[in-house]
């Protein structure tokens, strides 16, 4: 039967039929980078169990897919009308799959919720030509991790300021004894691009001006030498898996991104590492933005849309969402999420909550860029590498990216 559907042209997996008698259950395809992700895999997991008790027909079959390949393999699948049947994505890469017609509109559904009236304002990046084709689960402020036992052996104190954290990095930076004062990516992966723009945003600056690149502009040159010294005091080779185990292990000084990343200062007992400490970036702007929403592909056969709807609003529940923030650290997108009581619990809580409230989105605004997100982060993660790996001057390397991008993601 399988050779009978791939000579019509179906390439459909038996698995994910729909169930009838003598043949398997209904099989919801459901790939996520999170899948093995220290802090997102216990909530996945119980939305999973709950959705499959009210659906016992009806199995979620999650799979893991790294985040550096996640949006080339998301885009394949697309591509080739073999789309997830519960889509999964970064907000960031939203706009690229919405301008290609491969999500549906969420209006009708949403109208029969209390979404549109309960969730952030960031649910606004899920529209595309005016519908709505996505649902937020969180929109974040990034936060400083530190280690206080590092701080402490240097004599250097909390940073308030850019130039305070890269001098106090340099100065705890010992890499004969495996001791690194800054964490961030060193390897090729999108989010080298994001903490670029983390850096420059976070000095009141901007990658764009006047509806043009801006990555020329010598205050950008400053701010963005400024992350190249502290990025040299960063582990090689490292994405986020790695950096959160050293920043556990006592390796690493200063960590800036996601409150996620806070269930990494977890050790292997369970209990919270005692060097581990948050507070707020050492930038005069909270920099941060929407991480990642759930979908509904349009090419997905309308009885598993269905099923994928009925995921995504079990998932937003208030129950779920207030889940979602008290185990990840990170804030959910349906405002009020945490109970008074949570909070009184883990002041942590409120801290993380109170940094989204007042985040700037690093996300491009551009419609240009939005829509070509893939080749844009792709050519700034090369640029961010050959920062941290040459001695190229910054000017050189960010002029060079600008002249490429006006080439191959033009804004006019």
């Amino acid at each position: 039967m399988k050779r009978m559907l791939k000579a019509l042209g179906l390439g459909v997996a038996l698995a994910t039929m729909a169930a009838v008698p003598g043949m398997s259950q209904t099989v919801l395809d459901f790939p996520s980078w999170q899948t093995e992700d220290k802090s997102f895999q216990p909530w996945w997991q119980a939305v999973i169990a709950e959705f499959e008790k009210q659906h016992p027909d009806v199995k979620v079959q999650m799979s893991m897919v790294p985040f550096a390949d996640y949006i080339k393999q998301m885009t394949v699948r697309f591509a080739s009308n073999n789309p997830p049947d519960i889509v999964h994505l970064p907000s960031r890469n939203f706009a690229a799959f919405a301008s290609n017609d491969w999500l549906i509109s969420l209006d009708e559904k949403l109208a029969g919720t209390d979404i549109p009236a309960n969730w952030s304002p960031l649910q606004g990046n899920m529209k595309w030509n005016d519908t709505t084709q996505g649902v937020l689960l969180m929109g974040y402020g990034n936060v400083l991790f530190y280690n206080q036992d590092l701080l402490d052996k240097a004599g250097v104190t909390l940073p308030t300021t850019p130039d305070e954290l890269v001098a106090a990095a340099e100065k705890i930076t010992d890499k004969n004894a495996g001791i690194f004062g800054f964490g961030g990516v060193t390897t090729e992966h999108p989010n080298v691009g994001t903490e670029i723009a983390s850096w420059v945003m976070g000095q009141g600056l901007n990658l764009f001006k006047d509806g043009a690149y801006n990555f020329t502009d010598p205050a950008v040159v400053e701010a963005v030498d400024k992350y190249r010294r502290a990025i040299k005091q960063a582990p090689p080779g490292s994405a986020t898996a790695q950096l959160n185990q050293l920043f556990a292990d006592g390796k690493i000084a200063f960590v800036i991104g996601g409150p996620w990343h806070w269930v990494s200062a977890k050790g292997a007992d369970g209990k919270w590492v005692p060097h581990a400490r948050m507070g707020a970036v050492p930038f005069s702007v909270t920099t941060g933005g929407v991480s990642n929403g759930l979908h509904i592909a349009a090419a997905t056969p309308p009885e598993k849309q269905e099923l994928a709807w009925e995921f995504i609003k079990l998932a937003t529940q208030p129950e779920f969402m207030e889940k979602y923030t008290a185990s990840t650290y990170s804030p959910a997108a349906r405002v009020g999420a945490l109970s008074e009581a949570a909070i009184a619990a883990d002041p942590v809580l409120k801290f993380v909550a109170d940094a989204a409230a007042v985040a700037v989105d690093t996300y491009p605004t551009l419609p240009a860029v939005q829509a070509k997100y893939n080749e844009y982060a792709n050519l700034l993660t090369q640029a961010g590498i050959r920062l941290q790996t040459t001695d190229d001057p910054t000017a050189t390397v960010l002029a060079e990216l600008q002249a490429e991008l006006e080439k191959r993601v033009p804004l006019k």
